[in-house]
């Protein structure tokens, strides 16, 4: 009986152990997110994305706060004032990410990036979130500009889609002798002005020299002629009569109303915009890689990984905070680009899914192979850098300016 009564009170005593062990397992991390607003697109799909790490990691316990957008970026910036970031949080890249990189608040994450997840992940996007060869982000979507054509326009009057600079002139002219205005352009919001100089002077000075200069490295300028040249294009464009004539007045949603009303063929834009096309405009646009100029630099593109989620430097659980960051990110980039909110940025076989943006399905094919993405001339820098190039690409489109001065403007966020 005695026996009984000590294995009995040893076994209570190993199960109180195991139960005491897997409570001390649990870790509880703090997460941060933009996607407060329910008609957020990428709501739903972060939500799902919650309820997968739920499932697949039961000894990690979420604690997630919703924030919009800009009110998220000015409280994380000032919970870094005093080190309290939480253990993983969405971040915008580029500058803005280098701004708590270089204030010490993110965790590099290289140690954890196995050959695996390296190859899970499409290529080329790291780029604009490492900083002297570490990795502070991993991301979960991706950006591009896209030539939108409307193949009807083109085959009605008898257009080739364009691939190289010649080809896009000659669309142009014969466009307008046809009396139909070419291209759509908002430039009264500016930043629909950068989309279209910015991949304009990446085919000429091509992505070392445009991210040298973005990124304001040593060396780097923009009076060279590659940029003077990318600049007299897009002069060019203008001269041609390319854009609406009130293309400087216009805001970008109503640029693009005689896009989508079937009236202008070509459009240079991001690849959110193939969200924005109804299911009939899908069958008749394709997304193309803007026109080579013949200087080799034609399958790089703008856009890349603009945002993703890191993890604080200071968490107290480092491990398990890379494990649910790496997480959000694959899988919200499968997620977010099933509900069609963006493009995915890791490997996904999504042949069996049906219903998918046809539009998009073109942009993730092409941008797949890409050499190089670049982020954004007006997201790389920051503060009055990123509202000079805004400033003086408009002076550029109303002609204020020509394009040797907007060089000689430019240079001057190196003093």
């Amino acid at each position: 009986m005695k026996k009984i009564v000590a294995l009995v009170l040893a076994l209570m005593m190993v199960l109180s152990l195991t139960a005491s062990f897997a409570e001390e397992e649990v870790v509880t991390l703090k997460v941060s997110s933009i996607w407060s607003a329910e008609t957020e697109a990428n709501r739903a799909p972060f939500l799902k994305t919650l309820e997968e790490f739920e499932a697949a990691y039961p000894n990690i316990k979420l604690e997630v706060e919703w924030f919009e957008a800009n009110a998220w970026k000015e409280t994380g910036e000032t919970l870094a004032l005093s080190d309290s970031l939480p253990d993983v949080f969405y971040w915008n890249a580029g500058g803005v990410l280098w701004n708590l990189v270089g204030s010490g608040d993110i965790l590099a994450l290289n140690d954890y990036l196995t050959d695996d997840i390296m190859a899970r992940m499409e290529p080329g996007l790291l780029v604009d979130m490492t900083f002297d060869g570490k990795v502070y982000q991993l991301p979960y979507t991706k950006a591009a500009s896209m030539l939108y054509c409307n193949t009807e326009l083109f085959d009605k009057y008898g257009v080739k889609i364009p691939e190289t600079w010649d080809e896009l002139i000659a669309a142009v002219k014969t466009f307008r002798e046809a009396g139909v205005t070419p291209m759509a352009l908002g430039g009264g919001d500016q930043w629909p002005t950068n989309m279209y100089t910015d991949i304009i002077a990446l085919r000429f000075a091509g992505d070392e020299a445009c991210r040298a200069a973005y990124y304001k490295t040593e060396g780097a300028t923009f009076m060279t002629q590659d940029w003077i040249d990318g600049m007299a294009a897009f002069k060019q464009l203008i001269d041609l009569g390319a854009f609406p004539e009130d293309a400087a007045s216009l805001t970008r949603d109503e640029s693009e109303v005689p896009y989508f009303a079937g009236e202008i063929p070509m459009y240079v834009h991001g690849q959110w915009f193939s969200g924005s096309l109804s299911p009939e405009m899908q069958q008749k646009v394709v997304a193309v890689k803007f026109p080579a100029v013949g200087k080799g630099y034609d399958n790089q593109y703008m856009g890349g990984a603009a945002e993703g989620f890191c993890v604080s430097s200071y968490t107290e659980h480092p491990d398990e905070a890379f494990i649910a960051a790496q997480f959000f990110a694959e899988n919200l980039s499968k997620n977010g680009y099933i509900a069609g909110a963006g493009l995915p940025a890791w490997k996904y076989d999504f042949s069996g899914i049906e219903g998918l943006n046809p539009v998009m399905a073109q942009i993730k094919e092409a941008t797949s192979t890409a050499d190089s993405m670049l982020l954004w001339g007006n997201t790389a820098l920051t503060g009055e850098d990123a509202t000079l190039i805004g400033d003086t690409v408009y002076d550029v489109l109303t002609g204020e300016i020509t394009p040797e001065q907007w060089c000689e403007d430019m240079e001057t966020i190196f003093e």
